[in-house]
């Protein structure tokens, strides 16, 4: 996991972080976490080229 290895954290610790987050935000991924953020307008959509 990219994260934790940046990071110098075992992937377990990371994932643990991952799902309080995911929780505390009401979704059950990163890809819906993105989308909820998109949809209240946190972050811009992508339009490729």
């Amino acid at each position: 996991m990219e994260i934790a290895r940046r990071l110098v954290l075992s992937p377990k610790t990371v994932s643990n972080h991952l799902e309080r987050v995911y929780s505390k935000l009401q979704v059950s991924s990163g890809v819906a976490a993105t989308l909820d953020a998109t949809q209240h307008g946190l972050v811009g959509s992508y339009e490729p080229e």
